[in-house]
C-alpha cells in the first residue's frame, strides 16, 4: 500500500488541498498502477517557519492570484537579488 505524506505550509483552502490529494494520488496510480483504492495519503500542515530553505526560514503562506505563493515569490526574488 502506498504511503504518501505531503507537508505544507499552514493556509491552503480545502479546496486547494482537495486538487493537491487528488492529484498527488492521481500520480501515483498512473506511475505504479496500483488501485486507488490501496493508497493513503497524509497532508500535515505547519506554520511556514518550521520549513528551512536555503539556510532561510520560510515566511508563512499568503495566498495570491491564482493560489500564488506570494510570500514565497517575494523571499525567492530577494534571494536572486541578493546573488546579483
Amino acid at each position: 500500500m502506498p504511503i504518501i505524506t505531503c507537508d505544507i505550509r499552514e493556509g491552503r483552502t480545502r479546496e486547494q488541498k482537495s486538487k493537491l490529494a487528488i492529484g498527488l494520488t492521481n500520480a501515483v496510480v498512473e506511475a505504479t498502477g496500483v488501485s486507488i483504492d490501496h493508497i493513503f495519503l497524509v497532508i500535515r500542515e505547519m506554520p511556514g517557519f518550521n520549513f528551512v530553505d536555503a539556510g532561510e526560514h520560510v515566511p508563512d503562506y499568503v495566498p495570491g492570484p491564482n493560489g500564488l505563493d506570494l510570500a514565497a515569490a517575494e523571499q525567492l526574488r530577494a534571494r536572486a537579488n541578493a546573488k546579483n
